[in-house]
């Protein structure tokens, strides 16, 4: 029985492996859109019966988008299986033959820095509390008001 388990997992591993690999092309190249295409993406697969109502609003409440194991967002420069456009306006005209693959999810774009790096980096937040700049502030002064060792 032992041996039937460990058949099933790599057969599942085996088939779900190419699957993952495609998804994540699809969602880190070929088919990656902004959060401003999310709707878009999804009203138009709704309205041509990919997906239902119901899971149209999961995917916008969670800036996820429907994409497809034969068709992208690139296309025709895609270097994936990607054989048919798949547009991100609910407007666009049908396509048919498109084979449901899953979802991915809308990232925004990384802001570039203003002046540079160092002007970038004085942007973000500390890392650490604020009580920590105070003690690590107040044993500064300590250390000066002691003066040279």
């Amino acid at each position: 029985m032992k041996q039937l388990w460990v058949v099933i997992c790599l057969v599942t591993a085996g088939f779900a492996s190419p699957a993952w690999a495609q998804l994540s092309g699809r969602c880190g190249g070929d088919d990656n859109l902004t959060p401003q295409q999310v709707a878009g993406r999804n009203a138009w697969a709704r309205k041509c019966n990919y997906i239902s109502a119901a899971k149209e609003a999961i995917l916008n409440a969670d800036n996820e988008y429907q994409v497809f194991a034969n068709g992208c967002f690139q296309y025709p420069c895609s270097t994936n299986n990607c054989q048919y456009f798949v547009p991100v306006s609910a407007s666009a005209p049908c396509v048919s033959g498109l084979i449901n693959l899953g979802s991915c999810v809308a990232h925004r774009e990384p802001q570039a820095p203003r002046e540079g790096l160092l002007a970038y980096l004085e942007t973000l937040e500390a890392p650490w509390p604020p009580a920590w700049l105070r003690f690590a502030a107040a044993r500064d002064a300590s250390r000066d008001a002691a003066g040279p060792t």
